[in-house]
């Protein structure tokens, strides 16, 4: 009879047979999770576009330059601008919460979903403290005060800020319409969003890799021999980097090594190129006691995009596969 853990944030129960269930699962909370993301800065497109076509309907002129007086009398473009760059502070603001409490659910559910795996398949009792929301705060800090979350996004809102400022001014005193100048804050909002949610992504990725880390120690510390496996993405995506760390097995308290960075698992490496090494990183640990109860097959991505079910190899293996005509 499989035991199920009923999970807070689901209505359903569900069963966690292995690893990878957990993995399935915390991915699609973090998933949802960046819905709200989407739909901020959708509102916040429509409310900007909404703010110049107004302006426009009010002041614009056939003559260029009487429409950039127009704008500009009693300062109203640059009371605009400051009005949307107050807006774009509270977007980002609601933002970092958005982020920081998917890290928060990432970390938990994987650290109390991993645990229960672990207990279930030693059939050993784990002794250990349920994590305070203070100390999930401490264990998903960024540790490189540079690329800690708010600093980021401090950069993001200034970068398209920055842009939408220059877009709005250049194309009124160029005498470009509204459709123009609309197109151009589309593109920049488009692309804060996609920053957005990627450091959301990576963020979320982060905590469940450092919570996936931390409950391996506990079950090391109640007395379970455990090693971790890098298991990388088995595509052409994978970055360079990390192919050569692919199949790679050390002790739990042990780093990994890549482009002179160190890291006990993936998106945790720190060093000169961690930014690069940890950024959009899909690989994973397997965690395991015994090399026997390693998984004998894997999905990879075959070149229509579809998965498709393989024997379990490495990187290098599953490339080798690959130019001998695998599917």
């Amino acid at each position: 009879m499989t035991e199920v853990l009923t999970v807070p944030n689901n209505k359903k129960d569900l069963t966690i047979k292995n690893q990878n269930d957990i993995d399935e699962y915390i991915d699609s909370l973090i998933s949802k999770a960046e819905k709200p993301i989407e739909q901020l800065f959708a509102n916040r497109l429509k409310e900007i576009k909404q703010i110049i076509a107004d302006m426009f309907e009010k002041y614009q002129s056939d003559d260029v330059y009487v429409t950039w007086t127009e704008f500009n009398k009693y300062n109203r473009l640059n009371k605009e601008l400051t009005r949307i760059g107050t807006m774009l502070t509270d977007d980002y603001r609601q933002i970092a919460k958005m982020i920081q409490k998917s890290k928060e659910d990432a970390y938990i559910e994987k650290f109390l979903m991993s645990l229960y795996l672990y207990e279930t398949v030693s059939q050993t009792s784990m002794q250990f403290d349920v994590p305070s929301k203070e100390v999930i705060k401490s264990a998903i800090e960024q540790p490189i005060e540079f690329i800690r979350l708010m600093p980021t996004l401090q950069k993001h809102r200034d970068e398209v800020l920055k842009k939408i400022r220059m877009h709005i001014t250049q194309g009124i005193m160029s005498g470009e319409g509204y459709s123009k100048i609309a197109k151009a804050i589309r593109d920049d909002v488009g692309m804060s969003k996609a920053q957005s949610l990627r450091v959301a992504r990576t963020e979320a990725g982060r905590a469940m890799s450092q919570a996936g880390l931390d409950s391996a120690m506990v079950a090391k510390d109640n007395g379970l021999k455990m090693k971790k496996r890098w298991h990388a993405t088995k595509d052409t995506r994978t970055r360079d980097t990390h192919r050569h760390l692919d199949g790679e097995s050390v002790e739990i308290d042990q780093n990994f090594k890549s482009s002179g960075c160190v890291g006990q698992a993936p998106k945790l490496f720190i060093g000169v190129n961690s930014a690069k090494e940890n950024i959009n990183c899909r690989c994973k640990l397997l965690y395991y006691i015994d090399e026997n109860e390693l998984p004998t097959v894997m999905r990879a991505r075959k070149d229509d995009g579809k998965n498709e079910v393989i024997p379990f190899m490495t990187y290098r293996e599953w490339e080798k596969y690959k130019r001998k005509g695998g599917n």
